[in-house]
Parts: structure tokens; C-alpha cells; sequence
């Protein structure tokens, strides 16, 4: 229901939030032997998945040397390989769009002085020519390098032109165009639009990649491990609605820029932003009116904007029910981030695209958290991932049963799935492995560590968790609504650091001493807290939470920080109970 939980602190502790297969098939009998000669050239070219990347790209050539450039404007790179020896792998890492990526090309030596693409698309060649995910064949190219042959390039190449055909020639690709080396510019030019229309996703772990399209109209697959020439037939992604779905995305976009343009000067009306709602909102298990209730009395969200709005998916199946999958990032009047909203919809109506929510009956969020734990003896470490979970309203969870418990499964879940058992309305659930909303992977500071630092290095960017909803009996429960398999997903773009990274870490927040004293003494129901080396570029929410011998209380407030990191907030605690005593505080 908040439009912001980016840097988290708890007593005093201080917590940081993160904003992100088979082998060759080559015959070492007919295989041309890896050059050893060096080059003496520039690759360049650009790095962009639809939207230019920002981030960095590293070469790596057949001995394993590495070179890294940062990405320039618009997505351009250039990278100077002399003395180094061809084949060659690239990583291109960074964000677009608000979101994180990497992905990957290909090239050889005869390519050096050319232009070299690095995309979604070129991941796929890349991952083709190697036999596994993209990722892994980067890693251990100086091992695999000799299946990098120009004419196993170009093979992978062609035939992955061939099953987008329909989609780049829908597009206005050129037929004539190389997926791998004809230049192009982000933002503009047709091969921008297809990457902007084709989606790829990998597992790893079954080296198959699945392709579709923002019309959602055709999915295809593709095994990594099987080489183009072996390919006996052929799937194509079909370019069904492809066209609309290029002309309906610049009017989602205006739908979400029209609703924030109604806070330009002043908070509006929650009744002048119900026409922006298509009937059926659902956001975070709060409907239209109260959610807007809610973004009015944000003072953050005057003069605020939508930005880096994506449009993944728009669903044309049910005619009558035309609707789109989005993400965008909210940033205030200064231009400080203050959340990146995935997976909500827009729907089509007679009346134009009106925002729909993302359909949930839970509220929930997902990002990896790492904390420093400072109290009377010294400063400790946890780092996890946070689970928040809330639920508004127990009565719509789903059609079929009451919600007992919840299963989330991902990458460094445990065995069978991390539960958190139902608490009652609008109460945050914990889990039942360390009794918290975090589940700790690592910690110093006592208590259940069940990964080391190998382990949580392991963990990929963007990963995703899938929520499943149970009864009392352990039978499985479909969620009401937003969901066609029954379950919820949620990805968390960046891992949590290791323990040891996040030690080592210095952009933990700090509490002045005076604050420091000022809770600890207890001696005040009115705080006044001064917060210094927090993100500038972030907004803050910061929290604290009072223990007396009869309750537990707790307040919360969002800040804007000063251009050097820092801001100063109060709180006015509620009245003691008669007879109670504090026990602690938590910031």
C-alpha cells in the first residue's frame, strides 16, 4: 500500500535495502583451433535491452583476461582488446528502465573494428553457441572458448533470425539486418522496437530459454544444448497483435503520466482520481478509494512522477479484458526515488486505459535486506531477504478456502518452502524459521545462519519467489484475484550482499549521538532523531518502535534527505500506561 520501503534501521539498528547447462558440442578433430595471435583493435557498439543500458561491459577473450569499459551515452561502448587473444564473450550490466540486467554477446577476432551488439537478442546467440545460459558459458569461456567459431556464430545467429522473423519484419526490421552486428539506436530504430517487443527468460538450471512477445500472444522455446544445424524443426514467434500492442503501449504509459500529473501542484481529491480507476482496482488488498485515500495524505507525492514505465505484457485473450502489465518508478519533486511498483495492470476500457492496481489480495513486497545491529555491546550483522506480508482484508483471499499459511519458494529458500503463518487483519506476518519478517541467511549476530557467504554470492540478480496460499489442512488455495496459476511472484533485482560484503559495507546509516542518548535514556515521550550517510538519491522511511512492560507501539515516517545524505525527523511517542515501564526502544 506504500509507495516507499527502501532503507530500513533497526535498535539501534540500521538496515540497508537493495534496490537487481550442457557443455559444447564441438569435435576438438574438426573444430578450428583457437587463434593465438593478438589483436590490435576496438569493439564497439551498443548495450541496450529496448531501453540504453547504464552499467558497464567486460570483455573476456579465450585466455580468460577481462577488460572493463563503462557504458556511454545512449547505450554506446568501446572497448580496446589489444593484446588480447579472439574469440571473445561480452557482459554488458546495468539498468534500464528501473529494472536490472545482463545479458551477453559473441564475437571473433574477424569481428574486431565492427560494430558488436550486446542484447537479449545476442544473449540467446551467445547462450546458443556455448550450449548453456549465457551467464555460465561468460564464466567459463576460457575453458569452452573453441565452440566460439565464426561459422557457429553466424549459424546461431541466422537461426535465431529466423524464428523472430514474423515479429521483425511486422517491425519494420530490415531484412537484411544482423542481430549481432547492424548497428541500431536505442529509442529509435525498428531492431529497438523488436527488442522492446521480445522477452527472454532463461533456466539455468535446464539451459531453455522461453521467448514471447509484449503481445502475449505466442511463446516459444529454445534449448540452449541443441545447436542450430540439429534443429530438424523450427518454432517461429507468431506476430499476432504485435502492431497493437505497439500503438496501445504509448497510450498505457499515458495513462500512468495522466494520474501522477493530478499531484503536479497539490494533492487532488480522492474523487477527481476515481475516473483514473477501471472498475475492479485492486492494489495490495486495498480497492480504489481507499488506496487513493492513502496517496493524498502523502505529501511526497506532490509535484511527484512516473518514470522508467515498462510495459511487459499486454494480454489480448479476452477482448472484452485488454490489459497490460507495467512497472514504473515513483520519484518526488526533487527527483529522489521513491518506489518501483512491478507488476501492475491497465486495463482498456470504452473510456480510454485506466489503472487497475496489481490485482493482489495480500500486500506484499519482496528486496534484500542487510542489517548492522547496534546496541550497548558493539555492532553485529544480518543479511536476508525481507518478506513484507499483510493482509487487509482475510475474507477475499481466495474462492475456495480460508488462508492458514503461506509457502514461498526461490532461490536460497529452504526445503519445502519459507512459511509465514496468517496473523490477523492489517497485522505484519513473520516467518517460521527466525520469527521475523526477514528470513536471515547469514548473520553474526547469533541465532539461525543457514548459508555462508559461497552460498548467498550464489544467488542471482532478479530472482524470483513465488507465493502459494494454504489451508489449515496443507491443502493448496488459489489467490482470488491477479493471478492465472493461483499463486503470486516476486523478484527481487539485486541478492543480498554476503555477510562478509555487508561488513564491509559504508552506506549503513548513522544516528547522531545525541539521538543515540536520547533513546536510550528513555526520558522523552518527544525524539528528535538526526539520520546522517543515507542514499540522497532515495527517499527514507524510518521507524521506531517502543517496548513497555504492557504493549508494543510503533511509528513511522517518510523523508527526503539533503543533497549530503542527511535529515533530521521527530516523533511524539504515545502516553505511557499508567504503572508501565519503557524495556526498549528500536529505531
Amino acid at each position: 500500500m506504500k509507495f516507499n520501503k527502501l532503507i530500513l534501521a533497526s535498535a539501534v539498528s540500521l538496515a540497508l535495502a537493495a534496490c537487481g547447462g550442457g557443455g559444447s558440442d564441438s569435435n576438438s578433430a574438426t573444430t578450428p583451433p583457437v587463434q593465438t595471435s593478438p589483436v590490435s583493435v576496438t569493439f564497439s557498439g551498443t548495450a541496450a535491452v529496448g531501453a540504453p543500458l547504464e552499467g558497464s561491459v567486460t570483455v573476456k577473450d579465450a585466455k580468460g583476461a577481462t577488460k572493463v569499459v563503462q557504458i556511454g551515452t545512449n547505450g554506446a561502448y568501446s572497448v580496446d582488446v589489444t593484446g588480447m587473444t579472439g574469440p571473445f564473450v561480452f557482459r554488458a550490466a546495468g539498468s534500464a528502465n528501473g529494472q536490472v540486467y545482463t545479458v551477453h554477446s559473441i564475437a571473433t577476432s574477424a569481428d574486431a573494428a565492427g560494430k558488436i551488439n550486446i542484447t537479449q537478442l545476442t544473449d540467446l546467440i551467445a547462450a546458443n553457441v556455448g550450449g548453456q545460459a549465457a551467464a555460465d558459458y561468460f564464466d567459463q569461456f576460457d575453458k569452452n572458448a573453441a565452440s566460439a567459431t565464426a561459422s557457429t556464430i553466424d549459424a546461431e545467429a541466422a537461426k535465431l533470425k529466423e524464428k523472430l522473423q514474423a515479429i521483425l519484419t511486422a517491425l519494420g526490421v530490415d531484412a537484411n539486418a544482423d542481430l549481432l552486428r547492424t548497428p541500431f539506436v536505442p529509442l529509435a530504430s525498428p531492431l529497438d522496437k523488436a527488442l522492446d517487443a521480445i522477452h527472454v527468460s532463461v533456466d539455468a538450471s535446464t539451459a531453455v530459454a522461453t521467448i514471447s512477445t509484449t503481445a502475449n500472444t505466442s511463446v516459444i522455446t529454445d534449448d540452449l544444448k541443441q545447436k542450430a544445424a540439429a534443429e530438424t524443426s523450427t518454432p517461429k514467434l507468431a506476430a499476432d497483435n504485435i502492431s497493437a500492442a505497439t500503438t496501445d503501449t504509448p497510450l498505457v504509459k499515458k495513462a500512468l503520466t495522466d494520474f501522477i500529473a493530478q499531484f503536479s501542484n497539490a494533492a487532488p481529491t480522492v474523487d477527481a482520481l476515481l475516473p483514473f480507476a477501471a472498475t475492479g482496482f485492486l492494489s495490495d488488498d486495498v480497492g480504489a478509494a481507499d488506496f487513493f485515500r492513502h496517496l493524498v495524505n502523502e505529501p511526497a507525492l506532490v509535484g511527484a512522477t512516473f518514470t522508467d514505465i515498462e510495459v511487459h505484457q499486454i494480454d489480448y485473450s479476452d477482448p472484452a479484458k485488454v490489459t497490460a502489465r507495467v512497472s514504473f518508478t515513483v520519484k518526488t519533486k526533487t527527483g529522489q526515488v521513491l518506489d518501483r511498483l512491478q507488476n501492475w495492470k491497465v486495463r482498456k476500457t470504452d473510456g480510454g486505459w485506466r489503472l487497475l492496481g496489481n490485482l493482489r489480495t495480500l500486500e506484499l513486497e519482496a528486496f534484500a535486506s542487510m542489517s548492522k545491529n547496534v546496541g550497548a555491546n558493539g555492532a553485529c550483522y544480518r543479511t536476508g531477504i525481507y518478506f513484507n506480508v499483510i493482509d487487509r482484508t482475510p475474507s477475499n483471499n481466495t474462492t475456495s478456502g480460508v488462508v492458514d499459511h503461506i509457502i514461498i519458494t526461490g532461490p536460497g529458500m529452504p526445503q519445502g518452502g519459507l512459511r509465514y503463518n496468517a496473523q490477523s487483519a492489517g497485522a505484519g506476518w513473520v516467518n517460521t524459521v527466525n520469527s521475523s519478517d526477514t528470513y536471515v541467511m547469514s548473520t553474526d549476530c547469533g541465532g539461525i545462519s543457514p548459508m555462508g557467504d559461497d552460498g548467498v554470492a550464489r544467488l542471482p540478480d532478479n530472482a524470483v519467489y513465488v507465493v502459494t496460499a494454504y489451508d489449515a489442512s496443507n491443502a493448496k488455495l488459489a489467490f482470488a484475484s491477479g493471478t492465472s496459476d493461483g499463486t503470486y511472484a516476486l523478484k527481487v533485482q539485486r541478492r543480498p550482499l554476503t555477510l562478509t560484503e555487508t561488513k564491509a559495507s559504508t552506506a549503513f546509516p548513522t544516528l547522531s549521538e545525541q539521538s543515540l542518548a536520547a533513546l536510550s535514556s528513555y526520558s522523552t515521550r518527544d525524539l528528535t532523531l538526526a539520520v546522517s550517510a543515507v542514499n540522497p538519491n532515495t527517499v527514507s522511511w524510518i521507524t521506531i518502535s517502543e517496548e513497555t512492560s504492557g504493549s508494543r507501539s510503533g511509528l513511522e515516517s517518510t523523508e527526503s534527505p539533503t543533497a549530503a545524505g542527511t535529515f533530521s525527523t521527530s516523533f511524539k511517542l504515545p502516553a505511557l500506561q499508567a504503572g508501565a515501564t519503557v524495556k526498549s526502544r528500536t529505531v
